[in-house]
């Protein structure tokens, strides 16, 4: 027994390191090492017993294991004592099972390194604190760059600034979640440009619960979102002018509404009138040219934000934001008005639109948006039953619009009559020194009770009713009389005066400001005539007669409300203009978007590149005032300097100027 008992605890032994050998993931070759260390022991051990055959035989069964010359013969087994021959079946068996692992790893490795050469996703390893461990080579064909120039870099390097803190956020609440996460954000590409990633992160944690590595997985999405975008524009489009559509309206007026509180707007909702008479007499090439000069137009008198859509056949509808009277929004319509009755020549034959608008001031966010177009749709009928091309706001049954139209008929009458119109003066400032060098006339109507009321509320009525003709003369001659005196007492500004679309138009128009000269005694370098682009291209050959006449005789020119038209740049070009007074929806907007500002300084570079004074229309903050300033506008009117004064008040303005070289010629030149 006692010559056994080594012999049971070598073999015990070998049984254990076999078993350590198939419970690692991996056998290495030092635990092979170790069990043939232990077999030579064995052998050695049973050697000094066993005859000199024998041990020749053993020695040449323990090199064929040395050299892994497996499996060994049953011959040779047999040969063996029965313990070593235990020994030899359990090495086979950790052996052969070595082996297959081994395989099965290799093709593993082989399948990985297929996978990393071949996908087009890109495969990332970073550390705990962001920095890159490993990258996949499908890095250089999204993100330009080569694997190495990857490993140890910041993740965050490469994120758009604006995706970083956001990002971030994300990664945080999922590892405290222990939960993967998908983001979409911007990468940076070797060439600078941005790249839009898809990308799948999960966590790795150590013992302690932290996490020691993040695994991501990112693919290029442009192409998709490319896709996504076209469809969704396509659903939201309308063909043929490529404006938004019904359900792209529906959208705009839901985020409106919700919005309304803090911002208020208006809809305009307006067709072609005698659209299918056109239709019906030229075709529908012609129609569809119709449309399309009809959606070009109106857009070329949007302000950035506002937003245009056809509803279907040949209804449009208009969004402008930020309008909260009924007196604004009809200025809008006007211009809509203007901008669509423009002659123009279809398949040959000569259109003159005419369209029918009708108008919601929409400052009720309980209204739903479809309630809101039925409102539109029947101010717009009801436009149509008055003859059309013009305007009309919901008011339930239009009649009180038309009562306050014919009232304000009748009140200017008797204000005519009685002598009730009142002239008030807003002084305009030289930019850099903040001094009054001219002053746009404009008119009052004083109610018998006192109350004074604004242009806004009776012009139009003026206008259509041609009552203009006679207010229009009298607030010239009434400006020209206060330019005469400000002339006598030395200071230093002129008075402008607007002048009509039927005004300009008119055949004895001319005559009339002649009249005017020769009554008031004033120097014509004192005045400047107003005129807007609408009032123009009513009839640009007559206009431009009539105003070069103007400019014959002294007075100087200038072009009101620049930007809200579609022929400005002609304008400027082909008439005599001295002065280019910038619309105040552009100087509303240069605190706004990037496009506010960059599209007035263009405006305010046009006219200096042609030699003309710029002035800025409703400037109200100093930071208005400071950037028209940077952008070299010239003159500046607004709140923000004065607001409108009587005449008297004017006057004691100026006089309080000290006396000095005539600036107004120095600015207006």
């Amino acid at each position: 027994m006692r010559k056994l008992l080594p012999l049971v605890i070598a073999a015990a032994l070998v049984a254990h390191l076999i078993d350590m050998v198939l419970a690692a993931p991996r056998p290495g070759l030092l635990a092979l090492g170790l069990l043939l260390v232990a077999g030579a022991a064995i052998a050695g051990g049973l050697a000094w017993r066993a005859r000199s055959a024998r041990r020749e035989a053993l020695q040449r069964s323990l090199a064929q294991l040395a050299e892994f010359r497996l499996p060994l013969s049953s011959a040779v087994i047999e040969g063996l004592p029965e313990p070593l021959q235990l020994l030899v079946r359990g090495y086979e068996r950790a052996f052969a099972e070595m082996s297959r692992r081994e395989a099965e790893l290799s093709k593993r490795v082989q399948r990985y390194a297929f996978m990393e050469m071949h996908t087009e996703d890109i495969l990332m390893q970073v550390d705990a604190k962001g920095f890159v461990k490993y990258v996949s080579p499908s890095v250089r064909r999204h993100l330009g760059y080569a694997p190495e120039e990857l490993q140890g870099r910041c993740i965050t390097d490469l994120q758009a600034p604006g995706d970083r803190d956001s990002w971030a956020t994300q990664l945080k609440a999922a590892a405290r979640a222990r939960r993967a996460l998908l983001l979409e954000g911007r990468w940076q590409h070797k060439d600078g440009r941005y790249v839009m990633l898809e990308m799948s992160l999960r966590h790795a944690y150590g013992l302690n619960g932290r996490v020691v590595e993040t695994i991501s997985m990112s693919r290029n999405v442009e192409a998709r979102n490319e896709l996504r975008e076209r469809l969704t524009r396509a659903a939201l489009t309308d063909h043929l002018t490529g404006l938004p559509n019904r359900a792209a309206l529906v959208a705009s007026l839901e985020r409106l509404r919700a919005g309304s509180r803090a911002r208020p707007f208006v809809l305009f909702l307006f067709d072609l009138d005698r659209f299918k008479q056109v239709n019906d007499s030229l075709g529908h090439a012609a129609g569809d040219q119709y449309l399309i000069e009809t959606a070009r137009r109106v857009m070329s008198i949007l302000r950035p934000g506002d937003t245009l859509a056809r509803m279907g056949g040949d209804e449009f509808v208009a969004l402008f934001e930020g309008i909260d009277s009924e007196d604004d929004a009809r200025g809008v319509a006007g211009r809509i008005l203007d901008a669509v009755s423009q002659p123009f020549s279809c398949h040959g034959a000569l259109l003159h639109p005419r369209t029918s608008i009708g108008m919601v001031l929409c400052d009720e966010p309980d209204v739903p948006a479809d309630e809101l177009i039925i409102r539109a749709d029947r101010a717009m009928y009801a436009a149509k039953r008055q003859g059309g091309n013009l305007a009309i706001a919901y008011n339930g049954s239009h009649v009180d619009s038309m009562r306050r139209d014919f009232d304000v008929e009748r009140s200017l009458a008797l204000a005519l009559q009685e002598e009730r119109l009142v002239l008030y003066a807003q002084p305009i400032v030289d930019a850099r020194s903040k001094q009054p060098v001219l002053a746009e006339a404009l008119v009052r109507l004083r109610e018998r009770d006192g109350t004074l009321l604004s242009p806004a509320g009776f012009i139009d009525v003026a206008e259509k009713t041609g009552q203009i003709l006679q207010v229009g003369q009298w607030v010239l001659e009434q400006a020209c009389r206060h330019a005469r005196r400000l002339e006598e007492a030395g200071t230093p500004a002129a008075v402008s005066v607007n002048v009509s679309p039927r005004q300009l138009m008119h055949v004895n128009y001319a005559r009339s400001v002649e009249t005017v000269l020769e009554h008031t005694g004033v120097s014509p370098s004192r005045i400047v005539l107003e005129v807007t682009e609408s009032a123009v291209m009513e009839d640009a050959e007559k206009a431009k007669a009539v105003l070069q006449h103007m400019r014959a005789l002294g007075f100087r020119l200038a072009l009101d409300d620049f930007g809200t038209g579609y022929s400005s740049i002609w304008m400027l070009k082909s008439l005599p203009f001295d002065i280019l007074k910038i619309d105040r929806a552009f100087v509303r907007d240069i605190e706004g978007p990037a496009a506010g500002p960059s599209t007035l300084s263009a405006i305010i570079d046009i006219g200096k590149s042609l030699n003309l004074t710029v002035i800025a229309e409703g400037v109200e903050t100093e930071e208005q005032a400071s950037a028209l300033e940077r952008m070299g506008c010239n003159l500046l009117q607004g709140f923000r300097f004065h607001r409108p004064m009587p005449l008297q008040a004017h006057a004691q303005l100026m006089a309080r100027l000290q006396p000095r070289e005539p600036a107004s010629d120095e600015c207006l030149a």
